[in-house]
């Protein structure tokens, strides 16, 4: 079975699903039923896609870890490649955003990060693995 497949990869894609479906609806529940709600209510619901991704983050883990030691090292070349692209991303963005070049409210600029970097980590383990063959 290749790593394109397989209960992991199944599990994951539920799970990413599972965050999408979750994060529009608490985003619903937050501007229209909740919108003058309790802080504390608004928080409860603004946490509840943490399950999906931890579910996901958690699954990922688990494929890792059934990898071999070649996949395993592509897998750590991969995250510090991905890690450094995004923590000197983030870093330029806050610099141009405290020099008022470019206006991104905080709000936005944190709901990318973990995309960003799980789209970093994919390239990045693209690039890593294509050294190795």
């Amino acid at each position: 079975m290749n790593e394109c497949s397989g209960p992991g990869t199944r599990a994951s894609i539920v799970a990413a699903l599972a965050y999408a479906v979750t994060v529009l609806l608490c985003v619903w529940l937050l501007k229209h039923p909740l919108a003058d709600a309790a802080p504390v209510w608004r928080a409860l619901v603004a946490l509840v896609p943490m399950a999906p991704i931890t579910w996901m983050i958690r699954v990922q883990v688990a494929i890792i870890l059934a990898r071999d030691e070649l996949q395993r090292r592509i897998d750590l070349e991969a995250i510090a490649i991905a890690s450094i692209g995004v923590g000197l991303g983030s870093l330029s963005l806050a610099l141009l955003i405290v020099a008022r070049v470019w206006d991104v409210s905080g709000r936005s600029a944190l709901l990318w990060v973990l995309p960003a970097l799980s789209l970093s980590y994919g390239l990045a383990r693209y690039w890593v693995a294509r050294r190795y063959r």
